[in-house]
């Protein structure tokens, strides 16, 4: 009953959507959107698995309504004073091999790119996640082959800790190896600069001051939360707010059209940004 419902929201609330798009237009500042996807295949569907329609589906939609950008053009624009393009960047997390059969090769196919973040202990071990194991369904993680083809398809990695550990519970030494352990394996296998980094979670709680600036200590340009908000122009644009691509396309659609749920981010978080100068 979702995407019905979804479907009529939009449909109640379609003016005012519209004179706000067209005030943002107008005064140039249009939010950025940073979508994440985990696994795209019609295999064992779970919560966090869209399916190959659905995912074409989602670009169909995007293509014709949003310029979709690397993770670091819509940091550029988030960077500016102003934005006036509806523009969007696709991410990824955790590092599923299911996507080395669909989804990275459509992304290619329509000249599209994004920034894919992966957990490296499971990739070095060729380990599936823990919580794939407890469902019964050891789901194979990507290998070290598949990102270096990817990155030569135009796909950036990133880093998301070595073992997908809740960077807001641990601490010391652990913290940095997690953050900085995953930097450096990825720069070892790939040699190529690894600028970004996804929190596993990432909601308010899976987050800390400390993650925060080792991420900046170690000299990456950004880490990315799952805060399901818009980044607005004229900000720091160090923390990239992401918002989940759910299964189907209403809801996609719905949080994409201005919904005032996904604008109105009053979230208390528990870190302060670097500074940012363009200087």
């Amino acid at each position: 009953m979702r995407e019905p419902a979804y479907w009529l929201y939009q449909k109640l609330t379609r003016r005012y959507r519209t004179e706000l798009l067209s005030q943002l237009r107008s005064e140039r500042k249009m939010p950025i959107a940073i979508l994440f996807y985990h696994r795209v295949a019609d295999s064992f569907p779970n919560g966090w698995t869209l399916s190959c329609r659905d995912f074409c589906r989602h670009l169909d939609w995007l293509q014709a309504n949003y310029e979709i950008v690397s993770l670091a053009e819509a940091q550029a624009r988030i960077r500016s004073e102003t934005c006036d393009q509806p523009t969007a960047a696709i991410t990824f997390d955790d590092g599923y091999a299911d996507n080395a059969e669909f989804a990275i090769p459509e992304l290619s196919r329509r000249g599209l790119t994004a920034t894919y973040f992966v957990a490296t202990e499971f990739i070095r071990t060729d380990s599936p996640f823990p919580h794939d194991k407890t469902a019964g369904v050891p789901l194979k993680p990507n290998t070290i082959d598949e990102l270096r083809s990817f990155v030569e398809q135009g796909i950036e990695i990133g880093a998301h800790t070595r073992n997908h550990v809740d960077v807001g519970q641990v601490h010391g030494a652990q913290l940095r190896e997690e953050i900085g352990g995953s930097v450096r394996e990825l720069q070892q296998w790939l040699n190529v600069p690894i600028r970004y980094f996804a929190a596993p979670f990432g909601l308010p709680e899976n987050l800390s001051q400390a993650a925060v600036d080792i991420c900046h200590e170690l000299g990456l340009d950004g880490f990315c939360s799952a805060y399901g908000a818009f980044n607005w122009p004229n900000h720091c644009g160090f923390h990239l707010r992401r918002i989940h691509a759910d299964p189907g396309l209403e809801r996609l659609k719905n949080w994409l059209t201005l919904d005032a749920r996904k604008l109105d981010d009053q979230t208390q978080l528990p870190f302060k940004e670097p500074a940012y100068s363009q200087n």
